[in-house]
């Protein structure tokens, strides 16, 4: 059997260590922290319609979709900043 490689990241400071290939707003739900999203749903097709799962990623230039996002070795993600916050309400 083939050994699945595991990726480290840090979400809202949280350790966290996820299979390859895991999508960030799974990576969340890992550990208990809900990102809205009204238009993700496992195993359909990716949409990031409705814009609901913004994330903000260290080091990224913009808020990212949660639910399209593969999580990477030393990511750093943040699902609750002002920003994040504020982007949700539109």
């Amino acid at each position: 059997m083939a050994e699945t490689k595991l990726v480290n990241l840090k979400i809202d400071g949280r350790e966290v260590q996820v299979p390859a290939g895991t999508l960030v707003i799974e990576a969340t739900r890992r550990i208990g922290t809900e990102v809205p999203s009204f238009c993700y749903y496992p195993g359909l097709s990716l949409q990031a319609a409705c814009r609901m799962c913004l994330v903000e990623v260290e080091k990224a230039p913009k808020l990212q979709t949660a639910c399209t996002l593969v999580a990477t070795e030393g990511m750093v993600v943040h699902t609750n900043t002002d920003q994040v916050r504020s982007a949700r309400k539109y």
